[in-house]
């Protein structure tokens, strides 16, 4: 005897209410708020700490480079790789730099090597002005051991950063925190 529509709309509904009653709880509006704040808002004395280290960091900003010919050798930006274990200084030496329609395309490599490497990193840009606001980015590891990073810059960032070439000082640094590989 085959099932009658009416059979299986009363099957469907019993699954529909066995379902629900074993699925966890939604989350709070505010538990959902919290999980969308960055994190420098979410941990600000562990921020400030991190900012004030940061800004200690000294990266020589010399014209001449050991090997002229290095032309992947990018201007060396102020970096503090935060691990859970430990904080490593370095600088991100920017390879390529580009802002096109508001969006940041942005390759670096990190002067100090990470054992083992991040496949991704949560970039965290910090302005040297304290006036300005931190942003942040992904950035996801290469084959060839450079970070590339893509992403939609704050508006007024993005029109003061149109133009700045990769041999430039911009006047940002990074924290670098490890982050989950997107893709």
């Amino acid at each position: 005897m085959m099932p009658t529509d009416a059979r299986i709309q009363e099957l469907l509904h019993w699954r529909l209410r066995q379902a629900e009653a074993e699925a966890p709880l939604a989350p709070s509006a505010a538990h959902l708020l919290a999980l969308a704040r960055p994190w420098w808002e979410a941990l600000p004395e562990r921020f400030q700490a991190l900012v004030d280290r940061l800004r200690q960091i000294q990266v020589a900003y010399a014209h001449a480079q050991a090997d002229p010919r290095d032309f992947r050798a990018g201007h060396p930006v102020p970096a503090l790789i935060v691990r859970a274990e430990e904080e490593l200084e370095s600088a991100a030496r920017l390879l390529y730099l580009e802002v096109r329609n508001g969006r940041l395309r942005l390759r670096f490599q990190l002067d100090a090597a990470l054992e083992p490497a991040a496949q991704a990193l949560d970039v965290t840009f910090i302005p040297e002005s304290p006036m300005e606001a931190p942003f942040s980015a992904h950035a996801v590891l290469s084959l060839d051991q450079e970070y590339h990073l893509e992403g939609e810059l704050p508006e007024g960032v993005a029109r003061r950063w149109e133009g700045w070439k990769v041999d430039q000082r911009i006047p940002y640094r990074m924290i670098l925190r490890p982050g989950e590989s997107v893709g």
